[in-house]
């Protein structure tokens, strides 16, 4: 049956008439389809924590003080160079420069792998979704757009367990972290290699993200339309580059992404 309002035939989908402008919707992670059952200072604290276990496991005598003091001092370092670069420390480099701060011996370190997977257990099973995350995510795709997931991150790894175990991976057709490109949003080169992967121009796009700094003043320049979503406080007092359009429960992504296509 065609929807109201004509439609455009393209494959296998019906496409509304109002929506054919649109070809993607591009989603950031945190804060915008899940979010955090603890605080990040939990998060740290099993990190190092795990990070400690791991190194006792193999006979490997650490003071904890000392790991999280190392751990705090490197983490501040690290951000603060990020914060003035906009580049993504990958959290394996991280890992490595705190083992030769502490003084490990390369031979005596744990396979790196097991090391991101240990230390960020903690953290991949404290994400949970917002409500109704699964059906927005189905109702977006029922309306014809590619779905892209663009998200600031230190660890791809994390990101894609957390999407697995969330089962939010089957939504998306490419999924990009600033950790496996080595650039944070708001920089281009996130959107821009999104996009690319999607197939998409810039103009064909929203940008759907919590953040008025990285999602939306980042996307905007780049001509990607932009809605900034935000639940209970959670970037109320944001000011800066006006986005297209502004949600405060996942079911209004849908309506929203609607009314940008049809120029309201």
């Amino acid at each position: 049956m065609p929807f109201a309002g004509g439609n455009d035939y393209q494959g296998a989908f019906w496409i509304p008439a109002r929506i054919a402008l649109l070809k993607g919707a591009i989603f950031d992670l945190g804060e915008t389809l899940i979010h955090l059952t603890v605080s990040w200072e939990q998060v740290r604290d099993a990190r190092m924590k795990a990070i400690y276990d791991a190194l006792q496991e193999r006979s490997i005598t650490v003071d904890l003080g000392h790991l999280k003091h190392q751990y705090m001092t490197l983490h501040d370092e690290e951000s603060a160079y990020s914060d003035r670069t906009l580049e993504e420390i990958e959290i394996t480099q991280t890992f490595t420069r705190l083992l030769d701060r502490l003084g490990v011996r390369v031979n005596q370190r744990p396979l790196m792998m097991d090391l991101v997977k240990l230390s960020f257990a903690h953290e991949v099973d404290s994400w949970v979704l917002f409500p109704e995350v699964h059906n927005t995510l189905a109702d977006v795709r029922g309306l014809g757009l590619k779905m892209g997931l663009l998200s600031n991150a230190r660890s791809d790894w994390a990101v894609r367990e957390i999407l697995d175990r969330l089962d939010l991976t089957k939504h998306f057709d490419a999924i990009l972290t600033s950790a496996a490109l080595g650039f944070r949003k708001p920089r281009p080169e996130p959107f821009q290699q999104i996009l690319k992967l999607l197939s998409l121009e810039a103009s064909e796009a929203v940008m759907i993200g919590n953040s008025i700094e990285a999602d939306i003043a980042g996307a905007r320049p780049l001509g990607i339309k932009t809605i900034h979503v935000i639940f209970g406080d959670d970037g109320a007092d944001e000011k800066g580059t006006d986005p297209n359009a502004i949600v405060h429960r996942m079911p209004d992504i849908v309506p929203a992404i609607k009314q940008i296509a049809a120029g309201r």
